[in-house]
Formats: C-alpha cells, sequence, structure tokens
C-alpha cells in the first residue's frame, strides 16, 4: 500500500501574523526567488483543495490567464479542483472542479488524501487552512513572511493551539523568509 498523499498550504503572512489580503500588502515581495519558492509548491502537486472564497475568487481569475502572465495559471487551469465549502451547492465553469460538501467532509479529505497521484496543494483559503490543521488533515505549511506590517486582517490563529514543527527556513535577498512547518501530534 503506498504512504497516503500529503496536502500541503502555502500562506503569505505579514510580521504582525496577517494573512488576509496579501495582495494589498505582500505583493511587492513576491518577487525573484520569493515568487520561485511559491512556484516550486506545485512541482510535486498535482490537485488543488481551495475553500470556497479562494475559489470563487481564483475562479474568475485564472480562467482568462496563462503562466505567461502568472506563473501557476496553466497548473491551477488544468488541476482538478476540490472545493471544500458548507454553502456551495455546485461549482462553478473553471474545468476540472469538484465540490466537497455535506456531513462528511473530513472523509471525503482522507479519501482523496488516499487516492494515488502527487501533494494536495491548497493555495490561501484561510478558513480551510485552519480547518485542516484543526482536524488534523495538513501536512505541511509554507509561510512566506514578508517585512510589512499589514496593521489589520486576519491571522492564522483561530482559537485552537496547534504545536508546530520548524522544518527548514530560507531567507530571500528581498527579506522575506520562508518557514516550513509540520504540525505535530497534539
Amino acid at each position: 500500500m503506498t504512504a497516503p498523499r500529503k496536502i500541503v498550504a502555502g500562506l503569505f503572512v505579514s510580521l504582525d501574523g496577517v494573512v488576509e489580503g496579501p495582495e494589498k500588502w505582500g505583493m511587492p515581495y513576491n518577487t525573484g526567488e520569493a515568487a520561485e519558492a511559491v512556484t516550486r509548491l506545485f512541482d510535486d502537486a498535482d490537485t488543488a483543495l481551495l475553500g470556497r472564497t479562494t475559489y470563487q475568487l481564483w475562479g474568475s481569475f485564472f480562467p482568462h490567464v496563462t503562466s505567461e502572465q502568472v506563473p501557476t495559471a496553466d497548473w491551477l487551469n488544468a488541476a482538478p479542483k476540490y472545493v471544500v465549502s458548507t454553502t456551495l451547492t455546485e461549482v462553478g465553469q473553471w474545468r476540472h472542479s469538484h465540490l466537497i460538501t455535506g456531513d462528511d467532509i473530513i472523509g471525503q479529505i482522507q479519501a482523496l488524501k488516499q487516492q494515488p497521484g502527487g501533494t494536495i496543494n491548497v493555495g490561501g483559503s484561510i478558513t480551510l487552512v485552519q480547518w485542516l490543521m484543526n482536524n488534523d488533515l495538513l501536512d505541511d505549511l509554507y509561510l512566506q513572511i514578508a517585512p510589512v506590517i499589514a496593521g489589520t486582517g486576519r491571522t492564522l490563529a483561530d482559537g485552537e493551539q496547534i504545536p508546530m514543527r520548524l522544518a527548514a527556513t530560507r531567507a530571500f535577498a528581498n527579506g522575506v523568509i520562508e518557514a516550513h512547518y509540520t504540525p505535530q501530534p497534539r
């Protein structure tokens, strides 16, 4: 039997812990080595897992761009996308999109992890990342810490304490620090 697939999340975070709205404060730092590191998160992945808000936002944007414009666009447009939502009843027209909903979302995600394939990539989707961590479903968390104070916005914390182990760090020339964490048993 093969090992389960990993769910890997990547988020931008400000120095004051804000993960919401990185397009407002973090994009000047998504350059050079930092941008390449984001793209590398997709190298082993063949599936995207998205929360409703991110799916709706990205689904209105990515089908209209290519990797010449946004490096991950072709990957996102071609990959199977699983949307976790308790409110959606169907997904939009973005190719290869599937809905995970209902009473057994945990079971559906565990089944997805058991399917053959590469890693399952979660981009953005703060609520989903929190939920995955709270339900012991997230395997790796990559934070790109931008050298900026955002001032306001949601943080990754949602009230539950989750011990993490630092697996690796890298500092980039533009001041961004990438920290790779793995959740620890509680």
